[in-house]
């Protein structure tokens, strides 16, 4: 009787969860659709770049090209940045927490018209610090940076995903007066 209340119990509990939304983290895809169906990815050499892979590998309704011809859409980045800053000093005056700080700027064109302005993400994230563990300390810091990665990878294509799609760029030379200016004979 009690293991068949447990079993209830747990099936209550997988159906309230599933019924409000959740899913977890890296699983739920993004919230709205891209507004491109293929992409090309200019990251050769960035750290980000087989995190902005995977996430847009799981992408069903996108495509990675290799040719930037064939893209609807490129995404260059253009800069990524590592910082580590002291957060807090102890009584003695001895580091105990540090603020790691990964920024990466992307540059998106879709259909030929880059859009404005580039693309900036930054995450932060806080570490604990001791002398004592130091090796252990510099394998957390390597994970909490793989993390910022991650985190950076996907806040990014969500951004992606709420672009507008640009006008198609005018054909043939454009006149530089005004739409309103009159012709002087």
């Amino acid at each position: 009787m009690k293991q068949t209340l447990n079993w209830i119990a747990l099936a209550t509990l997988a159906m309230l969860l599933t019924a409000c939304g959740f899913h977890l983290r890296g699983l739920g895809g993004n919230v709205k659709d891209l507004p491109f169906k293929t992409l090309y990815l200019e990251a050769s050499g960035a750290q980000i770049a087989s995190d902005l892979q995977l996430v847009f590998a799981r992408n069903p309704k996108l495509a990675l090209v290799s040719d930037p011809k064939g893209a609807e859409a490129t995404l260059s980045v253009l800069n990524e940045n590592q910082a580590k800053d002291i957060l807090t000093i102890n009584t003695s005056g001895k580091i105990s927490e540090y603020q790691l700080t990964y920024t990466a700027t992307f540059r998106t064109v879709i259909r030929g018209v880059p859009v404005e302005p580039d693309m900036t993400v930054t995450v932060r994230r806080s570490m604990n610090y001791s002398d004592t563990a130091i090796l252990g300390k510099e394998q957390e810091e390597n994970l909490i940076w793989a993390d910022a990665r991650r985190d950076a990878a996907e806040q990014a294509a969500r951004r992606l995903s709420y672009l507008k799609l640009p006008a198609a760029p005018l054909a043939g030379p454009q006149s530089q007066q005004p739409a309103h200016a009159v012709a002087k004979p």
